[in-house]
């Protein structure tokens, strides 16, 4: 097994504007996630089988990209293992939870969460001792843990008291992501090239969803997607595209680096949710929001503090 670097950025000027790049695509294309699952919601969409279909058709996809390069996906005792954990912290678990949650929460606080992955990589990182974060980024990480404490202690700055719960639930997404981040890079597979992991780690995702559905007796809502199939193809086609540059970014620039597409994520989802949705947020929302960006630029501005 091999790792890439935890928390390196691209040192070349090339290099780094190309990974700058791609992590705004990569961004962007995760950020219509939210908007698209928000929209299949209001089309009769039950959550777990859109989940499923963004999965299974992403990875389906992958795969036969795969096997169109002369490709295959390694299935060595070693990669099922990074395959099976890696598909569930990555994708199988937080999808889930997102998309439980958006009916209630909406598209811009169900993005929100995506602000905190990078603090919490770097923080399992520190834990781990993968890292050693210097006065800047302890504080960096103590303002983001600050910014999400703001949003779920004040029932008042959501738009509604019963939206409390939800949004505590939320949370739990940046951490099974950040989670995911650590784990990838750690266990990555010596030799093994992103596009066939890619394929591997989002069919493993889908397995995790087909036994949630089994598990919950919901295999009667997966007709529901008979309802939207045109935004499931295009959900599932954008998703794959997204995690292969998720992966390529990864292998380059470490766990850390990578999980601030997040931001990108979190910013197409306030905006649409704004513009294409008409959600309103409170000032205290904003402030959090706000709070969690300095706190993510802080831990970005001194690297080798």
């Amino acid at each position: 097994m091999t790792s890439s670097p935890t928390s390196a950025a691209p040192s070349r000027p090339s290099d780094r504007w190309s990974a700058i790049g791609l992590l705004i695509a990569t961004g962007i294309f995760f950020g219509a996630m939210f908007p698209l699952g928000k929209a299949a919601e209001k089309a009769g969409v039950a959550a777990m089988p859109w989940t499923l279909s963004m999965l299974l058709g992403g990875g389906l996809l992958l795969a036969a990209l795969t096997a169109a390069r002369g490709q295959k996906i390694p299935v060595s005792r070693q990669h099922i293992h990074y395959y099976t954990i890696a598909g569930f912290l990555t994708m199988g678990l937080p999808y889930f939870i997102l998309f439980t949650v958006m009916p209630h929460l909406g598209v811009g606080l169900s993005s929100v969460v995506y602000t905190l992955p990078p603090i919490l990589t770097l923080t399992f990182a520190a834990l781990l001792g993968l890292e050693k974060p210097g006065a800047r980024r302890v504080l960096g990480i103590g303002l983001g843990f600050l910014g999400a404490a703001m949003i779920v202690s004040q029932r008042s700055s959501l738009p509604s008291s019963d939206m409390h719960i939800w949004m505590m639930l939320a949370f739990l997404i940046p951490t099974s992501v950040a989670a995911g981040n650590i784990f990838r890079t750690r266990y990555w597979p010596t030799g093994s090239a992103p596009l066939p992991l890619s394929a591997g780690t989002m069919l493993s995702g889908a397995v995790w969803t087909i036994l949630s559905i089994l598990a919950l007796g919901r295999t009667g809502d997966v007709v529901t997607l008979a309802q939207a199939p045109g935004l499931a193809l295009v959900q599932a086609a954008l998703n794959a595209a997204q995690f292969l540059m998720f992966m390529r970014l990864q292998k380059t620039a470490g766990p850390v680096y990578v999980s601030q597409m997040g931001y990108v994520g979190t910013a197409t989802g306030l905006v649409s949710g704004a513009l294409v949705f008409g959600e309103t947020y409170s000032p205290w929302v904003w402030a959090a929001s706000i709070t969690i960006a300095v706190g993510v630029l802080v831990v970005n501005s001194s690297r080798r503090s």
